[in-house]
């Protein structure tokens, strides 16, 4: 399911929990950007970055998780680690907490 911002914006700072190989990790979702429409048609939905927060130890690889959360359910997203900056800095930059590892959530 393709979330839109207006269902996404009441989760900014709550907690999502990621399955993973190495259990159940807790991720916070810090901010939520509207993306450049680039040219695209009318009838497409403006693309979204959801920038997270998580644990500094495990590193989570780029790829798909089942997210929990308490209003959205169950999500199947796909997560990309950044340490330095994201796909799109100027747009999706959020300074990490110290000890934080932050990922990213792209819907093109």
């Amino acid at each position: 399911m393709r979330p839109e911002l207006k269902d996404l914006q009441p989760c900014v700072n709550t907690v999502f929990s990621a399955h993973t190989a190495a259990g159940i990790i807790t991720l916070q979702l810090e901010k939520i950007s509207e993306l450049p429409r680039g040219g695209l048609p009318e009838s497409l939905p403006t693309p979204l970055s959801l920038v997270f927060a998580g644990p500094a130890e495990p590193i989570l690889g780029d790829a798909q998780y089942y997210l929990d959360h308490p209003v959205l359910g169950r999500q199947l997203w796909y997560l990309s680690a950044f340490s330095e900056a994201p796909f799109l800095p100027v747009l999706s930059a959020v300074p990490p907490a110290p000890g934080k590892q932050q990922y990213q959530v792209l819907f093109a």
